[in-house]
């Protein structure tokens, strides 16, 4: 099994060094996200349900897909995360 050190310098070398940079700050704004909704004792279901409140669009489903890396987030989306995860 490879080190996550290992891990990334693979990906480095595929993607070259803009490209892992931009992949690696969009993982540490996944995690960012994922962290904070914990913070707040928030189910996916319920960060979905207060970002609606404010007149956005979110589904659990969407929330789980960016947390878990599968789809990656617009920045308008990162918004409404970030409006419904203030205190």
């Amino acid at each position: 099994m490879k080190t996550w050190r290992a891990k990334k310098q693979e990906i480095h070398d595929k993607l070259g060094a803009e490209r892992s940079e931009v992949l690696e700050i969009t993982a540490q704004l996944i995690n960012l996200i994922h962290r904070r909704r914990i913070e707040l004792g928030l189910t996916q279901e319920q960060l979905a349900e207060k970002i609606i409140k404010r007149g956005g669009s979110m589904r659990q489903e969407h929330i789980a897909r960016i947390e878990t890396g599968a789809g990656v987030p617009r920045i308008d989306t990162l918004v409404a995360i970030a409006i419904a995860t203030r205190s």
